[in-house]
């Protein structure tokens, strides 16, 4: 769901001021996220709630009227705001924006395809835009089993005849702007087909012009699926989230349900700790920070010293070369509160030679803060592995050390 969210912010800087290159500022000040995020979270929220008609119906409806100036079509518009529960046989291209959640929430394409079905005909009835959420389902679903792009790609164009044997050279010269799912999914399938990591997907989605948000939620919901989210676009991405989408994420989280872009435990090699030791802290903060850290942090350089992953309700944090767990962080949820009450570290001297508690406490945060969450904040004071900057911990609000 991430990749669709990403694409969406990318993406909305350029939907009305096209671009035909791969060349622009990924992320910027300037993006924001759009009706397709909004949505997007609506499918999830409705998913969790059960999945019925009315689930999609009331969702969309609940969460869509929390953020009017979203940038809706008008008569998705009209049918958010009114009491009007039928839907209006639309084949627009928001019901393939949406419908990552049904793929991740499936336990098979059979599945993936019904519930895109239901997540559709609530507002989008049309035989077109059924098959665009179906088809952009089916995409994701593939992608998260492991099927290989061609075999991805001859299934699509042989359920749902469209055509994806083209290229983004041959459709990107004579494209133009189109909301349509007939005349956009296959063009952000292909933009998926032809790529190479996940930001080459959304650079390729952008690059074709037209509806660039919507476009690039779907390749990117896609992408997501194949290539994961690096975690340096993760946090950034979060930057532009809010409370009330995040804690549907959270809630998404916590009913188990698989989403593309977390860290496991078994993404990298872990140690346990030799001889753990506790910490009093206290630090709060809130439902889009707690959806940022369940996300994890994966090391990509060799530079990248930490690997971090949240499991059980603890964030932990281990040395990526040895695997070596330092900090490990229970987060209790209660009313809405998310805070930390004790840091647990290692204290084997062999392993890890720091023996202050206020130097851990300020490393940790030094590690979630920056590396985790992407906040602008220096380094602690005193050295610990490297750590020999001054600091300052005003950004995280009320805590307690």
């Amino acid at each position: 769901m991430l990749g669709a969210i990403i694409g969406d912010i990318v993406g909305s800087v350029y939907e009305w001021n096209n671009i035909k290159v791969k060349d622009f500022p990924f992320l910027n000040d300037k993006g924001f996220f759009t009706d397709d995020s909004v949505m997007t979270i609506a499918v999830a929220d409705a998913l969790l709630k059960g999945g019925s008609p009315d689930d999609f119906i009331d969702s969309m409806k609940v969460i869509g009227r929390q953020y009017p100036d979203s940038g809706y079509g008008g008569s998705f518009h009209g049918w958010i705001f009114s009491d009007d529960r039928n839907p209006y046989n639309s084949y627009g291209n928001g019901s393939a924006m949406r419908v990552a959640a049904c793929a991740w929430y499936a336990n098979s394409l059979e599945e993936a395809e019904i519930l895109a079905k239901k997540s559709a005909e609530v507002t989008h009835n049309h035989k077109e835009g059924i098959k665009g959420a179906q088809a952009t389902a089916a995409a994701i679903f593939l992608s998260r089993t492991g099927e290989a792009k061609e075999e991805i790609k001859t299934y699509l164009e042989n359920k749902y005849g469209y055509d994806l044997g083209r290229t983004l050279d041959e459709i990107r010269p004579v494209y133009k702007f189109n909301e349509t799912c007939q005349e956009t999914v296959p063009e952000a399938i292909i933009a998926f087909l032809e790529s190479k990591g996940f930001e080459d997907a959304i650079r390729n989605a952008i690059s074709i012009g037209g509806d660039s948000d919507t476009i690039a939620a779907i390749t990117g919901s896609i992408a997501e699926a194949v290539y994961g989210i690096p975690s340096n676009i993760t946090t950034m991405a979060f930057h532009y989230m809010d409370d009330s989408l995040s804690a549907v994420i959270n809630s998404w989280l916590d009913a188990n349900k698989p989403i593309g872009a977390v860290i496991k435990k078994s993404s990298w090699k872990t140690e346990e700790f030799s001889k753990p030791h506790s910490v009093n802290m206290t630090l709060q903060f809130s439902e889009t920070q707690l959806a940022r850290i369940r996300h994890g942090l994966l090391p990509v350089e060799m530079e990248d010293k930490w690997f971090a992953y949240y499991e059980n309700e603890k964030i932990m944090f281990h040395r990526s070369w040895t695997g070596t767990k330092i900090y490990e962080a229970e987060i209790c949820r209660d009313n809405k509160q998310n805070i930390i009450t004790e840091l647990v570290v290692e204290r084997d001297a062999e392993i890890y030679k720091n023996l202050d508690d206020e130097q851990d406490i300020k490393s940790f945060l030094y590690l979630l803060g920056k590396g985790i969450l992407g906040l602008d904040v220096d380094v602690p004071s005193e050295s610990t592995d490297g750590i020999n900057e001054s600091h300052n911990w005003s950004y995280f609000g009320r805590m307690i050390l």
